[in-house]
């Protein structure tokens, strides 16, 4: 029987002596399964006692031969007489040890549990070994000659189980597969020597994790994070890659990524709004019936997060073999909310197939493509095909190891969707930490150049009309008379627990009802027969260029469909492409007639028209003028490019701290050179200015040489041409809060209220903000 052959896979080994559910067990050979079922609570008890319990693995070589030449009879004596001898000889070769269990797995492999007192050292495990080996190995020496004609070869294995009393089973496991990669020489006696420092570490769970942020090359707003391990200071196991390479060769992989992903969620802080946590998955690791099962999903429930906050990021630095049961594992998370993304793409290690097959959300460009993408035509060209590829399937390219600011601004320049790299912002611990170091650091990229990276986007849900919905059971007659009686309605969106599953437009629904036989064929089957199964759907927060260019890259006869809308992936609305044209080209217009040329913030008529909508709707609102101090000195001690960095500084600040700290509808427009404009609600003013202030200062001192910085100023002439002293620059700020429309429609009385809180608050030294004496205390003056 070919089953006896001894070429056992590690997952069916596991599912025949831990039972683990969801495995198929083999019936060909007889059934080995644990004789003692409380096994697992002897393991336990003695974890809790703190003593460690060894796994040795034994494995008869070339056993199968044994089998063709002397038949089944001879090889089930044989199997016999090595369990027998197992029982009988180790108790003899370790007499101070306890053994728990001797148990044959499969064919020729057998497992004995042994509890010992202390942690045993490496030296003494390796001697374990041996000795049982060759005690053994003489024990069956002389039957095995006679039956088969030559001495006996075995291969042993061993790994310790040390870790606390939990998840015992999933230890077995691990240990199994461990001391079979020993026992069958995948892992050599370097990496057997490693094996108790590397153990130890995951038992204790001392990793680090980092986390590195993703930013959004259209809006300059972070996307989300990466969360990347680390190992313990001055250790061999520092470098992620030899920590998860290790793992592999070990068999590890599957309890460290476990742990990792448990740190990852538990060390995490508070995500903004929207953002995503990316996890780094292997292909093999996402069939681990541990995560099957729900253990992420219970660790971001406590952690009060979503599935659509999480993304699985799979690497394509490894083959992905088995496609059918891979996606079946990847679409039961799909249907859970988790995101994908593929990593790696153009490291040379990728495939389209990968790509075809898993249907990822976003794609991770590797490194190698982004590095010089600034002096490589070629790079480029490539780089904006698998842009236009990815939009065309509706996902979103990420741009990996971005390092300069020419990277940024090429890859910003030829339409890519999100950045990650030292440049943008180096991996941080804790998290938590990131609100005022990387988060603020991304904001300066403002001042590397004019690009279209961190012009305002308009998010698509802005323009979402109300739709009308039917679920999955709906009868074709039914959605029909919907249609007729509503004669502007172009389609319905079909639901399933507020999700969109398809989409039925008049068109196409009028069109199968006029064929030969359609009423009486689909009039009462359920609109699923009918409806498109793939239509756009897009997320409320994307972007309405981006929008706009998968649309139109639609195949033709499906041009002019709806756009579905959703938020939190439940339906929210539709957009036609009428609607959408139409917006584009009204926010065109607008840019050009009322942007700022410098920053592309809205200009004069902008604020004017944003000012008179405020007064009509009765809007109660707090208005932040804002004006940079010593500004000219430092344009006649720098140059104007230098000054013109500091004003698109100045402008990304206003746009991060107004999008993470202010309300929903805020406004920020440019009024001309260093003189800006915030319009919020009146809860919020202070904290802005607050926030403002705060980072200003922090960052400012980045435009400065170094002694500039060390002197805490420059020297320059004043009005009268006198040479005096001008501190760094600073910022002023003055709000004025109005009730409903009465300031707002009285413009004269509001610009002299404004230009009296703005002097009084450029005489005040360094950055503060002033409020109407009316309604506040009056200055506050920060200090940092």
């Amino acid at each position: 029987m070919a089953v006896i052959s001894g070429i056992i896979k590690g997952w069916e080994a596991a599912s025949r002596f831990f039972s683990f559910p969801g495995f198929k067990r083999r019936t060909i050979f007889r059934s080995h399964s644990l004789k003692d079922p409380g096994l697992a609570g002897k393991v336990r008890e003695n974890l809790q006692k703190s003593r460690p319990v060894v796994l040795l693995y034994f494995d008869l070589v070339k056993f199968h031969e044994v089998e063709q030449v002397s038949g089944f009879q001879a090889a089930s004596k044989i199997l016999a007489m090595f369990k027998k001898s197992l029982e009988r000889e180790i108790p003899e070769i370790f007499p101070g040890i306890e053994i728990l269990a001797v148990e044959n797995l499969w064919g020729d492999d057998f497992v004995v549990l042994m509890a010992m007192e202390g942690r045993p050292e490496y030296g003494e495990l390796q001697k374990i070994a041996v000795t049982s080996r060759i005690g053994i190995g003489e024990r069956i020496k002389q039957e095995y000659l006679k039956i088969t004609g030559r001495e006996p070869d075995i291969h042993v294995g061993y790994a310790v189980l040390s870790f606390k009393a939990e998840n015992v089973e999933s230890q077995l496991y691990t240990a199994l597969r461990e001391a079979q990669g020993m026992a069958r020489g995948s892992i050599s006696l370097e990496t057997a020597m490693l094996l108790s420092e590397f153990r130890e570490i995951l038992d204790q769970a001392r990793f680090e994790i980092v986390y590195q942020p993703i930013v959004s090359l259209r809006s300059g707003g972070i996307l989300g994070w990466e969360a990347l391990t680390r190992g313990p200071r001055e250790s061999y196991f520092r470098s992620p890659d030899i920590i998860f390479s290790f793992a592999e060769k070990a068999g590890l992989l599957y309890p460290l990524e476990r742990v990792c992903r448990r740190l990852a969620l538990e060390n995490l802080g508070d995500l903004g709004p929207d953002q995503k946590l990316f996890l780094n998955i292997h292909p093999r690791t996402i069939s681990d019936p541990h995560f099957v099962r729900g253990e992420t999903m219970r660790l971001i429930g406590e952690m009060g997060l979503k599935p659509s906050s999480i993304v699985f990021e799979i690497t394509e630095r490894h083959c992905i073999k088995d496609f059918p049961n891979f996606n079946k594992t990847l679409e039961h998370y799909r249907s859970q909310g988790y995101m994908v993304a593929v990593d790696d793409v153009g490291s040379g290690f990728s495939s389209l197939q990968s790509i075809a097959e898993i249907r990822p959300d976003f794609i991770k460009i590797d490194m190698s493509l982004v590095r010089d993408i600034n002096l490589n035509s070629i790079k480029r060209v490539l780089l904006e095909t698998f842009i236009n590829f990815a939009e065309k399937i509706g996902c979103a390219i990420i741009a990996e190891g971005i390092e300069t600011g020419e990277e940024l601004t090429t890859l910003a320049n030829i339409g890519a969707h999100y950045g990650q790299g030292y440049f943008l912002g180096r991996p941080v611990f804790p998290k938590a930490y990131l609100d005022e170091t990387v988060e603020v650091k991304v904001l300066r990229l403002a001042s590397s150049g004019r690009n279209r990276a961190w012009k305002h986007a308009f998010p698509v849900g802005e323009i979402a009309e109300n739709a009308v919905s039917v679920r999955k059971d709906c009868l074709v007659r039914e959605v029909k008379k919907i249609l007729e009686e509503n004669d502007l309605l172009d389609g319905v969106v079909v639901v399933e627990e507020g999700k969109p599953v398809g989409l039925v437009m008049r068109y196409r629904l009028d069109r199968y009802l006029g064929m030969q036989y359609g009423v009486p064929l689909y009039f009462d089957r359920p609109i699923t027969s009918l409806m498109d199964t793939s239509p756009l759907v897009v997320e409320e927060d994307t972007p309405i260029e981006i929008v706009s260019q998968v649309a139109m890259n639609r195949n033709r006869l499906k041009l002019y469909d709806y756009i579905i809308v959703t938020r939190n992936q439940l339906l929210k609305g539709v957009v036609s492409v009428q609607t959408l044209l139409d917006t584009m080209t009204r926010i065109r217009l607008e840019i050009a007639r009322g942007a700022n040329p410098l920053t592309g913030l809205p200009g004069n008529i902008a604020i004017e028209q944003e000012l008179s909508r405020r007064a009509r709707e009765n809007e109660d609102c707090a208005v932040i003028y804002l004006d940079l101090d010593h500004f000219k000195s430092y344009n006649d001690r720098y140059g104007f490019e230098s000054g013109d960095r500091v004003i698109l500084f100045t402008a990304a600040l206003l746009s991060s701290v107004v999008k993470k700290f202010g309300a929903r509808n805020d406004f920020i427009g440019h009024i001309g050179g260093d003189d800006f404009i915030i319009i919020t609600v009146p809860e919020k003013a202070e904290i802005l200015c607050a926030r403002i202030a705060r980072y200003f200062d922090r960052l400012i001192r980045r435009f400065y040489d170094p002694e500039d910085r060390a002197a805490g100023g420059i020297r320059g002439c004043d009005r009268s041409g006198g040479e005096t002293f001008f501190p760094l620059i600073s910022i002023s700020m003055a709000i004025v809060e109005c009730t409903g429309h009465d300031c707002l429609y009285d413009q004269k009385k509001f610009s002299e209220k404004a230009a009296q809180l703005k002097r009084y608050a450029k005489s005040l030294p360094g950055s503060v903000y002033v409020k109407d004496r009316r309604s506040s205390s009056g200055a506050r003056h920060l200090t940092y």
